[in-house]
Order: structure tokens, then C-alpha cells, then sequence
């Protein structure tokens, strides 16, 4: 398995891939900020999203997850305390169909009230 994969990685295919999956997270970083969340500027294709507070992150991940989307909260002990976020991995087998019903469910859930929604984020 590891060999047909490094040959995947090698091969044309394999760079078309790694070519849709910039273009991905391109596209989502932009949804993100449409969206009106604020995103730190990473080059990976894991988005974390800041939220702060954790039962707000569990709220949110809660209402993407009844959207058709997931989007793990990630909070204390994994990060600070007041610092939990959610978690956006994206692979090229995305579309931008599914970057668009992201930026639809963040818009959504944004208008949603949640436990220390007016904290922000830290």
C-alpha cells in the first residue's frame, strides 16, 4: 500500500491532486473570512478556526455537524484554555461545491446564539 501510494505521489495524478488541494484551501480560507470568522494565516491544509470559548466551539461543531458538516472542536487540554477552535481538514477530493455549502453553514451558524458567543475570539 505505502509503494502504490508514493507511486500516486510521483506521478502526474499525484501533482494534479496536490494542485487541487492548494486551489481547496485557497478557495476556504477565503470562504472562512467571507464568512466572517477570522483565520490565522497557515499554509496547511487544516484550517483551525477560532472560536475561544470551549462550550461555544462544542455548540458550533454541533450545529455544522446538523448542516452535513464536520468540523471538530478542538479545546482544552489540546489547546489553552479560552483558546478552543474549530478544525477544517481539506483533500483534494473537496469541491467547490462543498466550499461553498461550508461558507453557507458559517454563515448560518453565525447568526445562531451560542454560550459566550460575545467573548470571541482569544
Amino acid at each position: 500500500a505505502a509503494r502504490a501510494a508514493l507511486g500516486i505521489v510521483q506521478s502526474a495524478d499525484g501533482e494534479v491532486r496536490r494542485q487541487r488541494l492548494w486551489q481547496r484551501v485557497d478557495q476556504a480560507k477565503n470562504a472562512v473570512i467571507r464568512s466572517g470568522r477570522l483565520l490565522a494565516p497557515v499554509q496547511s491544509p487544516i484550517l483551525p478556526i477560532p472560536v475561544g470559548a470551549e462550550d461555544a466551539a462544542v455548540a458550533l461543531a454541533g450545529r455544522l455537524r446538523e448542516l452535513g458538516l464536520f468540523l471538530p472542536a478542538i479545546r482544552y487540554p489540546t489547546v489553552a484554555r479560552g483558546a478552543a477552535r474549530l478544525r477544517l481538514t481539506l483533500s483534494a477530493a473537496h469541491t467547490l461545491d462543498d466550499i461553498r455549502a461550508l461558507e453557507a453553514a458559517l454563515v448560518a451558524v453565525s447568526s445562531i446564539p451560542t454560550p459566550d458567543a460575545s467573548a470571541g475570539p482569544s
